[in-house]
């Protein structure tokens, strides 16, 4: 609380800037050589050559040389030489990276200036360039070349035959024997449509037998053209370090067509298909890095109702009053993405709105504050504030993202990013209506229920429907018989009663011991009522197997974000503080793509953070919608997402 606290006082609501983030640089005068330059930094005339490779043959007056802050160590087993590199007009740390196949953190690693002052046109960075070092460094060209034609010669005869097992793929046999998909289709043309059990192939002859990397044990990713270390990185969700353990050729660089492994373990946020990652649109890999977004984020800091000289009272009114704990929250995680768009070398420049909390001082607020070059607007979060945004910012087509409401603003420039509860319900038939026809299904819906019992019934004809005693309380002598001993067994209970949840909850889970059926609970609307933890318990529960649909899914304390967020501010972050992030990150990531944010939405890309997933779609008559609904389920007393099979 206190660091929060301090952080609110500290808030200034003046627009701030999000850029791409340096070395000093150093003219040199009549005179000097590279070694008194280097005394007169007090760093070693090695560092200067690194950065400077052009060095080595001496400097002469007015060359400019990049200077490092202090001596640079670069591991023994490397060679690291450096291209001096100008910056020029709009460029940021990523299209640099990605024009010289770096990684960011590479140019930060050389640069340490960037972190605190930004690229500045006509400034001098060093971008490195790795090379390993070999065990000999000595190499005779004309044998190697005569051992090149040599094994062009003998191709032909370079193959063995080899057997397809079970649960092997094209993409695991490729990534064992070094070749790309297009190498191994080329050597086997029959097996484009496919591979079957007992199939014959041919392979190159190796010294040592690979071991093939089984799809039970393993997924794999084919390297797409204009790939980079850092997109793929992110895009798989893992260090630059772990995929280069597990991928070994990666050492020698990183190239289109290479079959790349991970554990399945590490593919559960991936859409996987056959064992094989599929690539999904990914706004990060088509940004343009020239795009300097301008957003506003409005939220009700209220600080008109503030005594800033006032800390006890100032701390007392963020306890007391909700709608400034929710802005503050979200705020919080807001400031963390752009710290993160900033990594990725993207720009922006963000402006901050107190709207007070109330229609006058929202109209205020719009009405004294020039919008015509905002790219879009977060917040504010009551959707009547909304509302009077996106009205007046309408005739200018500037979207307007309300960020914690699920209730509908019907103007066309609004992107409601809380999904509606009809969404939710719709996501948990379809998953129910997909997985349940196998399952001994009982349907126990209590009063004011009867549409829902009545679309369950049509997605599943065969289940039976239980009706409670007095609408909230279950015999369990009568439910006892429905439920099978030699099949799983789905209840899905609809109620809004907290008796007859708390009821149904007890009874089913004693079930599960005394009698050992195996049930699970599902719904298609987890209420406020399920968080009554006096009457119903997050044990039977998780002893259920409980399932429903939400708009957020669990998050592990291992997240980055999670890290980042308790470094920052000492606490866990609350379900707000990760929304703030997780719909900043998106509309700039969205508008880096391009400032028209609606052209975002017409790739069809669903996207999804740490919580949070966002589709969406446009209603005909009216604004934007999103789609973006997660299944989840109790293993244990853990929440995880329910993975979804695709077709």
């Amino acid at each position: 609380m206190k660091k929060l606290l301090g952080f609110f006082l500290m808030i200034l609501l003046t627009s701030c800037s999000a850029t791409a983030q340096q070395y000093k640089s150093h003219k040199v005068s009549r005179g000097e050589t590279v070694e008194s330059i280097a005394a007169q930094y007090n760093i070693t005339a090695d560092d200067i050559i690194r950065l400077n490779p052009e060095a080595r043959r001496g400097v002469r007056r007015n060359n400019v040389l990049v200077i490092p802050s202090k001596s640079i160590k670069v591991s023994k087993d490397v060679d690291v030489t450096f291209t001096n590199h100008k910056v020029r007009r709009k460029e940021t740390l990523y299209s640099i990276s990605k024009k010289y196949g770096v990684t960011v953190d590479d140019i930060l690693k050389f640069n340490e200036k960037v972190a605190k002052e930004g690229l500045k046109k006509g400034d001098r960075i060093a971008i490195p360039k790795y090379k390993k070092k070999e065990a000999n460094e000595v190499v005779d060209n004309s044998s190697t070349n005569d051992d090149e034609d040599k094994d062009d010669t003998d191709e032909e005869v370079s193959f063995e035959k080899y057997t397809v097992k079970a649960k092997e793929t094209k993409w695991g046999i490729a990534h064992s024997y070094g070749l790309t998909i297009e190498e191994l289709e080329d050597i086997n043309p029959e097996i484009k449509e496919g591979l079957k059990i007992g199939q014959e192939i041919k392979l190159p002859i190796r010294k040592e037998k690979p071991k093939v990397a089984s799809a039970a044990n393993y997924v794999f990713y084919d390297v797409k053209p204009k790939q980079t270390m850092y997109t793929l990185t992110r895009k798989l969700g893992v260090s630059e370090d772990e995929l280069i353990r597990l991928n070994p050729a990666l050492k020698d660089g990183l190239k289109a067509g290479m079959v790349l492994k991970l554990p399945v373990k590490k593919s559960e946020d991936l859409e996987v298909v056959g064992a094989v990652v599929v690539d999904k649109f990914n706004f990060i890999e088509h940004v343009d890095t020239e795009n300097v977004s301008n957003i506003v984020i409005m939220l009700p800091f209220k600080l008109n109702e503030m005594n800033m000289d006032s800390v006890s009272q100032t701390k007392d009114k963020l306890k007391n009053d909700r709608l400034l704990n929710y802005a503050t929250e979200f705020y919080t995680g807001t400031l963390i993405a752009l710290d993160s768009i900033k990594n990725l070398g993207l720009s922006v420049n963000v402006k901050i709105i107190d709207n007070q909390g109330n229609k006058s001082g929202t109209r205020k607020a719009v009405e004294s504050y020039d919008f015509s070059d905002v790219h879009a607007v977060i917040g504010p979060i009551l959707d009547s504030n909304v509302e009077v945004v996106a009205s007046e910012l309408k005739s200018d087509g500037i979207p307007v993202i309300s960020p914690l409401s699920s209730i509908e603003v019907k103007h066309r420039n609004v992107y409601q990013s809380v999904p509606d509860k009809r969404l939710l319900e719709e996501k948990m038939l379809d998953f129910i209506k997909q997985n349940g026809q196998d399952k001994n299904v009982i349907i126990i819906a209590g009063k004011n229920k009867s549409a829902i019992k009545n679309r369950l019934r049509s997605a599943l004809p065969n289940a039976t429907v239980f009706d409670p005693e007095d609408g909230n309380y279950i015999q369990p002598t009568k439910i006892l018989p429905l439920l099978k001993a030699d099949v799983e067994n789905w209840v899905i209970l609809e109620s809004d009663d907290l008796s007859l949840i708390a009821n149904a909850t007890s009874v089913l889970n004693s079930y599960t011991t005394s009698e050992k059926r195996k049930i699970v609970l599902l719904t298609t609307n987890r209420n406020k009522n399920y968080d009554n933890s006096d009457n119903v318990y997050n044990s039977h529960l998780a002893n259920l197997n409980f399932h429903y649909p939400s708009i957020d899914k669990p998050t592990s304390f291992s997240n980055k974000f999670v890290k980042q967020y308790k470094r920052t501010y000492g606490i866990t972050p609350s379900t707000i503080a990760v929304r703030g992030f997780d719909i900043t990150f998106d509309v700039l990531l969205r508008l880096a793509y391009d400032q028209n944010l609606a052209k975002s939405v017409r790739t069809g890309a669903e996207t999804s953070y740490v919580e949070n997933k966002f589709d969406y779609d446009k209603k005909i008559f009216g604004g934007f919608y999103n789609k973006g609904v997660y299944i989840v389920k109790y293993e244990g007393l853990e929440l995880v997402e329910v993975k979804i099979p695709q077709n």
